[in-house]
């Protein structure tokens, strides 16, 4: 999406559960009519709240009145550079990898041609959802996943699944995939999210390596992984911990954490498994970790 789209956000709030159901269900031709769906560029829950993004103006007047389930909070009109601070910032460079933040089709394709003799590139184009890499908790992530797979920390051996919990656009699996895994699953539970990251596929030909799953995190926590990321909340990091989600990997790459909150992680985290901290990255306002099982 360029920079200088102008966007239009309906912030509605839902009245009961069933509204989230039925916005999240149904086709958009059926409840906004042909006109308005055309122009329907994303949707997003938070709480009790539905965001839906269109790039032209829009009436949902009649929607309203067909479902009075919803309440009309407010509309926002911004600039896609506005909701999407970043848009249009320069390639990230990690020494092994390459993240390129492609914003429209004609920077994406003249972005391809220049990549063939840098490093392995990914291109990302986060939509309206969060997340281009260029975010302090993103780029270290990446750093300690390139450490992982680094072949004078491994020798010859990579780690050949990685599973990404909240994976947003898709920088941290798709990564992944380019620097060595064989099989990666993403999960996050935003349709915007969702969206990007299965379009980011496709830019980067990784189809093959990295399947893309709508779902909450912690459906998916007892999945099989040797490597486990998890960029998301501490709500969310502790109740993944008690499903079991981290216990037995081989790796853990965890962020998301405000620094007083990385000692709750840590010792939930450890009452539970025999970890050991390989590095840990603290700035004025996030940690990050990564972590070996002691055994492996």
């Amino acid at each position: 999406m360029k920079p200088e789209t102008l966007l239009t956000i309906f912030e509605l709030r839902a009245k009961d559960k069933s509204a989230l159901e039925l916005l999240d269900a149904a086709l958009p031709t059926e409840l906004f009519g042909p006109t308005c769906a055309k122009s329907l560029r994303g949707l997003h829950f938070e709480a009790d709240f539905a965001f839906l993004f269109f790039d032209a103006p829009v009436d949902l007047e009649q929607f309203l009145k067909t479902y009075p389930i919803f309440e009309l909070r407010q509309i926002h009109t911004l600039r896609y550079d506005q909701w999407q601070d970043g848009a249009g910032s320069p390639p990230i460079d990690l020494g092994e990898l390459r993240i390129v933040p492609s914003f429209d089709s004609k920077q994406l394709s003249q972005e391809k041609k220049q990549a063939l003799s840098l490093p392995p590139t990914i291109f990302i184009d986060p939509g309206l959802a969060f997340g281009y890499g260029g975010h302090p908790t993103t780029k270290t992530c990446l750093e300690f996943l390139i450490s992982i797979y680094k072949p004078k920390y491994l020798g010859s051996k990579k780690p050949a699944t990685s599973l990404d919990l909240g994976c947003g656009t898709g920088v941290l699996a798709l990564a992944a995939a380019k620097l060595g895994a064989k099989r990666v699953l993403g999960v996050d539970h935003s349709h915007l999210a969702v969206e990007a990251a299965r379009k980011n596929l496709t830019y980067n030909r990784l189809a093959h390596k990295v399947t893309i799953e709508r779902g909450l995190a912690q459906n998916y926590a007892r999945r099989p992984s040797e490597v486990v990321l998890a960029n998301i909340p501490l709500f969310v990091l502790s109740d993944l911990v008690s499903l079991g989600a981290f216990d037995e990997r081989s790796h853990l790459i965890v962020s998301g954490l405000l620094p007083d909150e990385g000692d709750v992680f840590l010792k939930a985290l450890m009452e539970r498994n025999s970890y050991e901290i390989i590095d840990a990255v603290r700035t004025d306002r996030w940690i990050s970790y990564w972590l070996k099982m002691s055994s492996a």
